[in-house]
């Protein structure tokens, strides 16, 4: 049986930029590590290296006391070295090209950018987290 439209503006027609921005938005808070990249940016001013992320997402991920907010000797440097890579071959990448955040390749800089405080405040509209200013 085929679905009664009400509207054909209801509808969004392929390339619609406004669900393609979804999609993408989606996507990309749709990874633990992406999320995590952006949050830690965001609680650090705005600005880190692939390393200082990278111990961050590691104490987060591998820390076996999960009340110690951020105790990066705890961690192994294989733990801290396979999230570095994972963020510098996939997840920062991903990032940028989104324009969530710019990557200085030579610096192994990473910059949150506006559309990565929007992807932030839609990341806290759904988890219910406090509203960023």
């Amino acid at each position: 049986m085929i679905p009664f439209l009400r509207s054909p503006d209801s509808h969004t027609a392929l390339g619609d930029t406004r669900g393609d921005d979804v999609d993408s938005a989606v996507d990309l808070l749709s990874n633990r590590r992406r999320r995590a990249v952006l949050l830690s940016l965001d609680s650090t001013g705005g600005s880190a290296t692939i390393s200082e992320l990278a111990a961050e997402i590691a104490a987060q991920e591998f820390s076996s006391d999960p009340n110690v907010i951020s105790d990066h000797r705890q961690v192994s440097t294989q733990n801290r070295r396979a999230v570095q890579i994972t963020l510098h071959h996939t997840h920062v990448p991903k990032l940028a090209s989104e324009g969530a955040v710019e990557y200085d390749t030579a610096t192994k800089t990473v910059l949150l950018t506006d559309r990565g405080r929007t992807l932030l405040s839609r990341h806290d509209a759904v988890s219910g987290s406090p509203q960023r200013d």
